[in-house]
């Protein structure tokens, strides 16, 4: 069967881009900016014919990635019973042969579900010195336009990180022959997602690469698939070094169906079940009241919110009560600093940026976005460890400068 040419032309960029890449000159990069209005993480990729960029939503447990029908005019349907469709589907029932492959796209942020088609089209990540970009024939799914309710404005779809063959990342190291390994690093303002972080020296220094601490990330069973979030072995809670009392079969991911500790870029401020919520709550602000933190009147969605005057400044944000994730032992634990902990509402007042979940919620903990925010995560799947830093703030630094935005253009 002769290849076509258009599709030749793209194998021919690829194999070109993958020798530059692995001779150590390029990193592949994914801008992303968080848009002020929703807090969510918009992601920029190049996409379709002719090819152009789009902005997704970031979705770090999402399935794969969708957009809205009608922007390209190359997209390809994939028929049921692939071998794509099988992957996408997660190895259901995929229709009828020689029928499209029908998928359920889900936005989460609008927590709306429909029926969409995977397709395949051209897809382009860029560089992170801008020279040179990779151009893969991607999978995606092409969704009713009513699933862009709840989304940014400028969105046109989601883009899922999850734990599966069909991820973006996933798909990438696939085509180029990378390790199936990426990180995120999330900001107030623009950030980054590395699609492939098989040398993260060559991305963030030596200094911050050599100084992540690894977690194992835990897999939920699905009736007989595996869910594509992300989980992490939460054991305790610490507010400045004292361990919370709490209902430890919560944390446990097998604990019950609404347990576990699970990362999260569609929740924008972490989420707690109320009795985990209520125990943080009293002892932040017992610890806050020692060290002379003025209580004022809540601001919703937050309980616990202080007077901001007199708070002394560090490095790493307002001095506050220090919260600690005590992970596979007492020796691993995710620090929360002021800067990830405390959200500023007004110009007097900044409140503890938790929010009680409710008593049955699907997971005990859903660490969000804000909590992420300066802090560089590497998801390696090919060992299932999550690689996470301290605040960047600690060395002075922010996951913007690591932005395409902010580096400058290489000569030519």
């Amino acid at each position: 069967m002769a290849v076509p040419e258009s599709r030749l032309l793209l194998l021919l960029l690829l194999l070109c881009f993958s020798a530059l890449f692995h001779g150590g000159a390029f990193s592949l990069v994914i801008p992303v900016n968080k848009d002020s209005v929703t807090n969510q993480y918009l992601a920029t990729l190049y996409h379709g014919s002719p090819i152009k960029p789009v902005h997704l939503a970031v979705d770090l447990g999402g399935r794969f990635l969708w957009m809205a029908c009608g922007g390209s005019s190359s997209s390809r349907p994939i028929l049921s019973r692939s071998i794509q469709c099988i992957a996408a589907v997660g190895g259901g029932r995929s229709g009828s042969s020689g029928s499209a492959c029908d998928v359920i796209a889900g936005n989460p942020f609008g927590d709306l579900e429909g029926k969409a088609v995977l397709v395949e089209d051209t897809v382009a990540v860029r560089s992170l010195d801008r020279s040179t970009a990779a151009v893969i024939v991607a999978l995606h799914s092409c969704a009713p336009r009513f699933l862009l309710q709840g989304l940014a404005k400028s969105a046109k779809g989601v883009l899922g990180l999850g734990r599966n063959q069909i991820s973006l990342p996933a798909q990438i190291a696939t085509e180029l022959g990378f390790h199936r390994r990426f990180s995120v690093c999330l900001s107030s303002t623009n950030g980054v997602v590395f699609p492939d972080s098989g040398n993260l020296d060559s991305v963030y220094g030596s200094e911050i690469s050599s100084s992540l601490t690894y977690t194992p990330i835990l897999t939920k069973k699905i009736d007989a698939s595996q869910s594509p979030k992300y989980f992490i072995n939460v054991k305790a809670i610490k507010v400045d070094g004292n361990r919370l009392d709490l209902n430890k079969s919560l944390l446990d991911l097998d604990g019950g169906s609404g347990g576990g500790t699970r990362l999260s870029t569609v929740v924008p401020y972490t989420t707690l079940e109320s009795s985990i919520f209520n125990s943080l709550t009293v002892a932040f602000r017992a610890a806050a009241a020692a060290i002379n933190m003025k209580e004022v009147a809540p601001v919703a969605p937050f309980e616990a919110c202080f007077e901001s005057e007199n708070m002394e400044m560090t490095a790493t944000g307002p001095k506050v009560p220090e919260i600690e994730l005590i992970l596979q032992s007492e020796m691993v634990g995710w620090k929360i600093n002021g800067r990830n902990s405390m959200v500023k509402v007004n110009d007097e007042t900044l409140c503890l940026g938790f929010v009680d979940g409710g008593l049955k919620p699907r997971n005990a903990v859903v660490l969000g976005g804000y909590q992420m925010e300066d802090i560089v995560l590497d998801f390696d799947m090919g060992t299932s460890m999550l690689g996470f830093s301290s605040s960047l703030l600690q060395r002075k630094k922010s996951c913007s400068e690591f932005s395409p935005e902010n580096l400058p253009i290489r000569a030519g």
